[in-house]
């Protein structure tokens, strides 16, 4: 399971983030000399192993002196020698050098290969050398979710079929009755398990355990899987905008790390009009963990991206109703994660019959909810998404439909529009949101 370390100051950096300035790097270095740092490093460094000599390893464009350093590979003491270039690992330092290195797999588990490409646990892949593999072949791999549902390989290498497995996703098709989940297309068996946190679709968990023919027969769930620090911790994020509200309050970073951000909030080489999904940030900020957020001090624009996936986002309000790790607004289900941010002290167990604002991302045809906070049924109605057509040749978003066929003209377009509400699901008087 993802190790937590409480720490006076943390950086965590993308790999999305410093993909390209690591691809000049060397895979090793030959260097023996003692590895003399000027600079103070973060007490913690959460990234890709870009370079590793018999003393050092260079993480995020730091090389980290280690000969004093406790080695842990997949929780079993290890030598440095056993660390590999790819491999995604935290590192606790005294502001000099290494002094913890650990590394856990993200997944170990069987891949499915098919003309579509590869996934694991209901993630595509990205970057797998699919070579010497085929359908059901079990692999460890090491990389960095870059959407809600594609993950970037790093590092990879084959797994014995007896070796124990680690997968994480998140949870389709619960049957408390059979004790059972779906991630992606692989069954999970939880009858005899040990469970942190409380299971419910589109959680996102960490399991471990063992295949036994089609079936994970799980040890151990982490259903939780939150960041844990000590509240007002000084931290440093690196990341790419993957999620942004409709008033740039609240960005999501790697589709992992929620940052609020206030009038207080200081900004170079952008502003908070500016910000844009597929950006390149660098955020100073304190961890707040009743909010499960970080409080943004100073946001500075790294890379600007020039082509953002904008129609990504969706936003919506209506009546809604809670069920079962879903909210319906107009017959439309949008999917709560453990990852939502419940704003105005709304909890699963409050939202029905509440009229509520949306926003989040979109995943193919899911809709997964980043944001969730009280909206006013009197204020004009702000929808951001795609119109469809229904079966009666209406056009309609989120289940509204226009009595003045004002969405007619947006039929099959993504768009960001405000519209009057009427009553139930009708509107009126919609028109693009300048």
């Amino acid at each position: 399971m993802t190790k937590l370390i409480n720490q006076n100051r943390l950086s965590i950096i993308s790999l999305a983030t410093i993909s390209a300035l690591l691809s000049g790097c060397g895979s090793s270095s030959k260097s023996e000399e003692p590895v003399q740092n000027t600079l103070t490093l973060p007490s913690l460094l959460v990234g890709e192993v870009s370079a590793i000599s018999s003393n050092s390893i260079t993480v995020n464009q730091h090389q980290i002196a280690t000969n004093n350093a406790d080695i842990e590979v997949d929780d079993n003491h290890a030598l440095i020698s056993d660390l590999k270039v790819g491999m995604m690992v935290e590192v606790e330092t005294n502001g000099k050098e290494a002094t913890q290195i650990d590394y856990d797999p993200s997944f170990k588990g069987p891949v499915s290969i098919n003309e579509q490409g590869a996934t694991i646990a209901g993630f595509k892949l990205n970057n797998l050398n699919t070579e010497n593999l085929s359908n059901g072949s079990l692999v460890e791999l090491s990389g960095y979710n870059n959407s809600h549902s594609e993950f970037t390989v790093t590092y990879q290498q084959p797994l014995s079929n007896s070796a124990e497995l680690e997968l994480e996703g998140f949870i389709t098709d619960l049957n408390t009755a059979s004790y059972t989940f779906k991630l992606g297309d692989l069954t999970v068996q939880y009858q005899q398990t040990d469970i942190d946190g409380a299971l419910e679709n589109n959680q996102f968990v960490e399991v471990e355990g063992r295949l036994e023919g089609n079936l994970l027969m799980a040890q151990e769930v982490d259903a939780e899987h939150n960041f844990t620090a000590d509240d007002d911790l000084d931290t440093a994020l690196f990341g790419t905008i993957t999620f942004i509200n409709n008033d740039a309050s609240l960005v999501t970073l790697n589709n992992q790390w929620q940052v609020s951000i206030t009038d207080q909030t200081k900004f170079e080489d952008t502003t908070r009009a500016t910000l844009t999904i597929g950006d390149t940030i660098e955020v100073d900020a304190i961890w707040q963990q009743a909010n499960n957020w970080f409080l943004a001090h100073e946001i500075d624009l790294e890379k600007s991206h020039t082509s953002p996936n904008l129609s990504s986002n969706f936003s919506v309000s209506g009546f809604a109703n809670y069920s079962n790790g879903n909210i319906i607004i107009n017959g439309i289900s949008l999917k709560i994660t453990n990852r939502t941010v419940f704003e105005d002290g709304l909890t699963a167990d409050t939202l029905s019959g509440e009229w509520l604002e949306l926003e989040g991302l979109i995943d193919g045809q899911s809709y997964i909810v980043s944001e969730i906070e009280r909206d006013n049924s009197n204020e004009p109605l702000e929808l951001k998404g795609i119109v469809t057509v229904t079966e009666s040749q209406q056009a309609s978003l989120f289940g509204y439909i226009s009595e003045d066929n004002s969405l007619a003209s947006f039929t099959e377009q993504y768009v960001d529009l405000e519209c009057q509400w009427v009553q139930d699901n009708i509107v009126r008087a919609c028109k693009l949101d300048d």
